[in-house]
Formats: C-alpha cells, structure tokens, sequence
C-alpha cells in the first residue's frame, strides 16, 4: 500500500514540474515577444527621426540640417552602431565637407567619449533631388553599460571648399541605456 502511494507521489509530481516547466517555457517566449517588439518599435523610431530631418526643410529650403538640431529631442540607445546624420538639399552639384566635434555635456568624459567614435566628418558631392544628400557625420559604438549622458555635437559645413560659406550646426542628443537584458534578449 506504500509503495501505491509512493508511486502515484511521484508521478504527481513529475505532472506538476512538466506543467510548470511548459508554463515557465511559454512565459519567457512571451516576454522575448514583446521584448522584440519593443525594439523593433524603438529602430522605426530611428526611421522617423530621419524623416522629421528631411521634413525641417521646406519646399523652397536649401542646405544642411542635422540629427538634434534645433528643438528636435534625440535619443540614442546604448550597446551598438548608432549614426549620426546630416541631410543636404542643393539647388545644383555641390561639393561639400561636414566635420564634427562631440563634448559630454553630462554623465561621460570626453576621454571615453572619444572611444565611442568609429568614424567622424564626411565629405562628398550631392546632387539636388537625389536621395544621397544623407551623411553619417559620426559613426558611435556606444558599449552597454555606457552611462546617461548628453552630447553636444557641433557641425562645421563648408561648400565647395569656400571657408566663407562655413556654417555651424549645433545638435544636442541624449544617450539612455537598454539594460544587459534588453540588449541581450533580440
């Protein structure tokens, strides 16, 4: 009669664990879903600020804007390639230069902000109505565990090597951290 017992214990219990690993399996798959989601939500973002640039410029408007300029609030996630861009709208071919300075204004030094850079300033020609006015200015690594902080982003365009035609565009963006879990997870 114990032994009965002993057996329909047991078997109980292998029901309940197997119930719970499928309820624990099912859980994480939901929480990655929506994980994911918000992500990919987060990267549509990123597309709109692109187009909310394009839109700064009028019908009848002519020449450079940037990513965070003006009364634009720009974040950029922590852990991975982020772009900072400059879009350009010409009347004609137009040769033109974009360097950059970045300073932490809060939350990093300079000194580690200046390892979080892979590449910076462009140059090249645009061409009115097409499409490749955009310029990465400045290509950042940003790690995962980077602090909060703001950037003040200052870019000096000149045209057709021209210094007096030099214009100064001033960018503020915010950099927030995803957490190890969120980068982790998608």
């Amino acid at each position: 009669m114990n032994k009965k017992a002993a057996m329909e214990l047991s078997i109980g219990t292998i029901v309940i664990l197997v119930i719970a690993i499928i309820m624990l399996v099912l859980g994480i798959i939901f929480v990655r879903t929506i994980m994911c989601t918000g992500i990919q939500v987060s990267e549509e973002v990123g597309i709109g600020v692109k187009n909310e640039v394009r839109s700064l410029f009028g019908a009848d408007r002519y020449g450079v804007k940037c990513m965070g300029e003006g009364s634009q609030e720009i974040k950029l996630g922590s852990g991975g390639r982020r772009k900072v861009l400059c879009l350009i709208k010409t009347e004609e071919v137009t040769n033109y230069r974009l360097t950059a300075t970045v300073k932490s204004l809060k939350g990093a030094s300079d000194a580690t902000l200046r390892r979080w850079i892979i590449d910076e300033d462009w140059s090249g020609s645009v061409v009115p109505g097409d499409d490749r006015g955009e310029a990465t200015v400045l290509l950042l690594d940003i790690p995962r565990d980077a602090p909060t902080t703001t950037l003040k982003i200052t870019v000096d365009a000149i045209k057709n090597n021209d210094p007096s035609t030099r214009t100064t565009h001033i960018a503020y963006i915010d950099i927030i951290p995803l957490g190890f879990f969120r980068t982790t997870i998608c």
